[in-house]
């Protein structure tokens, strides 16, 4: 299941693996500045082509660990492949937790489209019942009003603020703390919510996963 190509009504959602560390390097260049304010500091070798590359590689470590998977957003029916977002999930444990944590964020070429919340909610499938896990967790800034709005539409529930939680560009950011366990999933499947109850706010969809930060240091 780690090797998994997911499928929504816009999307193809498929590991990022090595190989495409050219996509990955254009995309954290031209997205560099939209970016800037949800992320840590990188290190100059961050924006490189091996810079990324290396960061695949770890990836591609914990996929075959199965305690994370990195996706990236492709669109259907566009033959360049130009990658558009990417949503992972990281830092996953099993045993008594079966927990892992989600972490996205979209190209601002691609903003305000709803990309993100069709990811998300596919994502939330795929690790609920595909991956077998009890519960995942999205952890965003308060002031990231897109992203949390992403996560509301996905129906997560709020669960607190985690007080300077992630050095997120040199500060110590507080974090809205969010998840969704399996009988929760399963409920909303039973109750699907009514179509355009909720509208689409342009902005940075962007939200941090323990593990993927970690990596990318």
């Amino acid at each position: 299941m780690f090797d998994a190509i997911l499928h929504t009504e816009r999307l193809v959602l498929r590991p990022i693996e090595p190989r495409d560390a050219p996509l990955l390097w254009r995309y954290v260049v031209e997205n560099r500045e939209w970016l800037l304010p949800w992320e840590p500091v990188h290190p100059p070798h961050y924006f490189t082509l091996e810079g990324q590359r290396s960061i695949l590689h770890q990836c591609e470590d914990d996929r075959r660990a199965e305690t994370g998977i990195l996706l990236g957003l492709y669109e259907k029916g566009r033959a360049t492949g130009e990658l558009c977002g990417r949503i992972g999930v990281a830092g996953i444990v099993r045993g008594i937790w079966m927990n892992g944590f989600v972490g996205y964020s979209v190209a601002a070429s691609r903003a305000g489209r709803g990309y993100m919340t069709e990811a998300l909610r596919r994502v939330c499938e795929y690790g609920l019942v595909g991956l077998g896990l009890h519960r995942l967790q999205v952890s965003i800034i308060p002031r990231n009003e897109p992203s949390l709005r992403v996560a509301r539409k996905c129906r997560f529930r709020y669960e607190g603020r985690a007080l300077r939680y992630l050095r997120i560009n040199e500060v110590w950011e507080d974090h809205e703390i969010f998840a969704m366990t399996e009988e929760e999933y399963a409920g909303h499947r039973a109750q699907p919510e009514p179509v355009g109850q909720l509208s689409t706010l342009r902005g940075r969809p962007t939200a941090v996963a323990r593990g993927m930060l970690r990596r990318e240091k």
